[in-house]
């Protein structure tokens, strides 16, 4: 979807400043400052694009403000709550319910394309559908011209109206809802500001943009692009954001030099300029033989971290392309190896046992017999009264499927089993998990939409459990400490001492472009009112980014191929002390493939004279230093066979070098050493197949 549109017309003033953290808290603090001057601060209202970030800037407009004083910072979709909640009785569904409600309102939609009618056979369609749906919600654009995608839209309005006949509204309605609010008589009487600061406007939606018109039409207006920064808004529309307004006043700030080194290779990323080394800060290579190692190799380089004295898991964030199954993977290894962890873009509620434990006791009562429910739950007979079919009757003979839920839950002592089992961190999660959990229950019992029985929430339960992994939330999430772990955009403008870029192969960073499992990449590439930037020629590419990194000559291609890029520079930006670019050798599948390293990151290593390779965790013990030794030969071996059997160029220096040194280890090893050597020997005799075992 391109918009040529006629730009959007603002009274105020536009700040461009260049790529890098440095530059936007610099231009926030003198901005801010100058409106201080002239208005008290809880008249300044400042808006930023995403809810994450809403903590980063009160933290840097902090410092500006005496005292007890907090700097009003609110995020779009915050302030657009906030306005529906003074003005509008309806509800707004959490993310995990709009799910719910969607597949009950879908699963007796009739679609009118032949395509949708087919598509919706398949298993993932609901989901497919939804995410689509998701998107045209919070652009709020109306499609004319494919008749499939037509055929959404009109899904997604009846969708709407059922939830509005329920006095329900989905998350993808505040903006444009509240901007109504904003707009009619009564707009004046909600918002009570005299200035707005608007930082991250690179990522204002075209819906955006107008929320801020009208939320600042009698204000001062001054608003702070980033340039080369934006990767949400250009997903759905080319171009830099001031190819798309004009502002009576236009100012481009020069910004200074990166003071660090994670910083230099944020901007190179993000411009291909290679700036001089700032000498501060550390940026290496972790690279490993399988994406499994990799991650374990990140585990080990955080605990190593966290052994200093004055760092903290809280320090350090783990950073995936996309959201969903790549984030949990992150989690799961990192808890794996004891390290807490935690997530703004996806809940533990899919592998979080307390949330198994009720689902256990809702299948039950659920399937209303005991003695069937027996059958079915055995994992909850160890839990207390559970399995008791007097018990369960009791329960549910009880008014209300909240109360039920919650009288198990004190009765079966499952919060004195949460705080056993688990460390403090996880208990507060797992906590908030049965909270919602319990509202979810309350949800169907306040509602009109579906039954208020044990097979609905079974049902919901079951969906939220499914899924829980896969979806963005939109609002800002309450953290308990641990390491970070989110894709990029989540990361943007927050700050971390250390963060590891994980995945850097070139099947990810740039990847293929893809955009819905609902139609095949060609057909949504030429849809003109697909919700996603499709429509491109070779200009719109060039207005866009500034890096020239594939060879590709289809503008769809390049496009998304420099988005993919771009989003590495914001996340390397997210580090202020240490920056990790992590990789694998073969992809986990049986054929052992080799994982090409991402182009960006083979360009960043020849271009960039600080970035280095991480150093090898230190081989301490014997035992390691064996398994070492054998792999380094193995690898050895595998490379130069490699090169004869694919023709390819191969430098024994290294080989000869790791020899070398392992030859010095064993010679002042004694008789130990000369075991190890004849080991060797027959390892090497093996692998050449001169030995049979």
């Amino acid at each position: 979807m391109s918009h040529h549109s006629s730009p959007q017309q603002f009274d105020g003033a536009l700040i461009t400043v260049p790529f890098g953290a440095e530059n936007i808290e610099r231009a926030v603090r003198d901005e801010y400052r100058r409106l201080l001057d002239e208005h008290d601060s809880e008249d300044v209202l400042v808006i930023t694009g995403a809810p994450t970030s809403m903590d980063t800037f009160r933290e840097t407009l902090d410092k500006e403000l005496p005292g007890a004083v907090i700097p009003y910072v609110k995020s779009l979709v915050v302030h657009a709550t906030d306005v529906l909640n003074q003005t509008d009785d309806r509800v707004i569904l959490s993310d995990a319910l709009r799910r719910e409600l969607l597949h009950r309102f879908l699963a007796e939609y009739e679609w009118e394309t032949d395509y949708l009618q087919r598509a919706a056979e398949q298993s993932s369609f609901i989901e497919d559908v939804g995410d689509v749906m998701d998107t045209i919600s919070w652009q709020a654009s109306t499609p004319d011209e494919t008749p499939e995608i037509r055929d959404i839209a009109a899904g997604l309005d009846a969708f709407h109206g059922w939830l509005a006949e329920h006095d329900h509204m989905e998350r993808g309605q505040l903006i444009s809802e509240a901007l109504s609010v904003l707009k009619s008589d009564s707009g004046s009487d909600v918002v009570d500001v005299d200035a707005v600061l608007a930082v991250e406007f690179e990522e204002f939606f075209p819906l955006d943009r107008a929320y801020l018109d009208a939320l600042a039409r009698d204000c001062d207006l001054v608003c702070i692009a980033e340039a080369n920064a934006s990767i949400r808004r250009t997903w759905v529309e080319s171009g830099p954001v001031t190819d798309h307004v004009t502002f009576s006043e236009e100012r481009h700030t020069v910004g200074t030099g990166p003071s660090t080194r994670p910083a230099a290779t944020a901007e190179y990323f993000a411009t291909e300029s290679v700036p001089t080394d700032p000498e501060a800060g550390v940026v290496s290579v972790l690279a490993a033989d399988s994406s499994e190692e990799q991650l374990a190799d990140v585990a080990n380089e955080i605990e190593d971290l966290c052994g200093r004295a004055d760092w903290t898991y809280d320090d350090i964030a783990v950073a995936t392309k996309q959201g969903g199954s790549s984030v949990t993977d992150a989690i799961q290894s990192l808890e794996r190896s004891g390290i807490p962890a935690e997530s703004t873009s996806v809940t533990g509620f899919g592998d979080d046992p307390a949330i198994r434990e009720l689902l256990a006791v809702v299948r039950a009562l659920a399937a209303g017999s005991t003695d069937e429910a027996a059958a079915e739950t055995p994992e909850t007979s160890e839990h207390g009264p559970t399995s008791d079919p007097e018990y369960l009757t009791a329960l549910a003979d009880m008014d209300g499927l909240e109360a039920a839920l919650r009288r198990w839950a004190t009765e079966s002592g499952l919060k004195e089993r949460i705080a056993d089992r688990a460390p403090p961190l996880d208990a507060r999660a797992q906590f908030g998990n049965v909270r919602r959990a319990f509202r979810m229950a309350a949800f169907l019992e306040d509602t009109a939409f579906v039954e208020a029985t044990w097979p609905a929430l079974r049902e919901t339960l079951e969906r939220a459990h499914k899924y829980a992994p896969k979806h963005n939330q939109t609002s800002a999430t309450d953290l308990d400490g641990g390491v970070r772990v989110d894709h990029l955009q989540a990361l943007k403008n927050e700050s971390f001492r250390a963060v590891f870029l994980v995945n850097l192969v070139d099947s990810e960073y740039p990847g293929d472009p893809w955009l819905t499992r609902l139609f095949p990449n060609e057909r949504a590439a030429s849809m003109p009112d697909y919700p996603a930037v499709t429509q491109l020629d070779d200009d719109a590419v060039d207005a866009t980014f500034p890096t020239v990194s594939t060879a590709s000559s289809r503008p769809f291609a390049r496009y998304h191929a420099e988005h993919a890029r771009r989003r590495l520079a914001v996340g390397a930006a997210a580090a202020t002390d240490r920056l990790y670019c992590c990789l694998y050798e073969y992809e986990d599948t049986a054929l052992k493939e080799q994982a090409q390293a991402s182009r960006f990151l083979a360009a960043a290593y020849r271009e960039l004279s600080w970035m280095t390779e991480a150093d090898q965790p230190q081989i301490t013990s014997e035992k390691a230093a064996e398994e070492f030794l054998l792999s380094r030969v193995d690898a050895a071996i595998a490379d130069v066979r490699r090169a004869t059997s694919q023709d390819v160029a191969i430098t024994l220096d290294d080989v000869e070098a790791d020899l070398g040194e392992i030859q010095d280890v064993l010679d002042k090893s004694g008789v130990r050493g000369e075991e190890l050597r004849k080991a060797l020997r027959a390892r090497i005799e093996f692998a050449n197949g001169e030995v049979r075992r």
